[in-house]
């Protein structure tokens, strides 16, 4: 079983050194994430940006699967090292980014009454995930078969064809 969080008791007024919430980048949402921001932060680096977009301490909160469905969105290839995107990929991937998040947080809106009451169970992103674990499925634009990759230790869905 995978465990996502923890709790930490601090003291009132006691600094809190142990989370690791200093270190979070911003959140998608937060009006400083721009195209000249995410350029600034990882427009030299040469690691896939998949991998970039994974990195907490530049923006939180953005995991495996909804990369995945950012980079599909956006039309840019996983793999592709940060340092290749252009000022317009920037660009998009700056309006591409809270869009999609805010898209699947609608999506899967539940109350907590619900999701107690079937235990979890009913709350799944899967019927609104486009490519994340279609792999070998048609494309929903083209209709190429999406690949499958491991980017940074990481499975990668991506259509070859859509995404450059």
């Amino acid at each position: 079983m995978r465990r996502f969080g923890r709790f930490w008791f601090l003291k009132k007024e006691e600094k809190d050194t142990f989370s690791g919430i200093a270190k979070l980048g911003i959140e998608p949402f937060d009006p400083k994430l721009s195209a000249d921001y995410l350029k600034t932060y990882l427009g030299t680096r040469k690691k896939a940006i998949k991998t970039c977009l994974l990195d907490q301490s530049i923006i939180a909160g953005i995991g495996n699967i909804y990369s995945d469905e950012i980079l599909f969105a956006a039309k840019i290839l996983p793999s592709r090292p940060a340092n290749s995107l252009t000022d317009k990929e920037w660009k998009c991937l700056a309006v591409t980014i809270p869009e999609r998040l805010e898209y699947f947080i609608e999506k899967n809106a539940i109350s907590a009454e619900d999701y107690l009451e079937t235990k979890g169970k009913d709350y799944r992103n899967t019927p609104f995930l486009r490519i994340y674990g279609h792999s070998g499925e048609p494309c929903p634009v083209c209709g190429s078969t999406l690949c499958r990759t491991t980017i940074g230790g990481r499975s990668s869905v991506y259509c070859e064809r859509c995404q450059q």
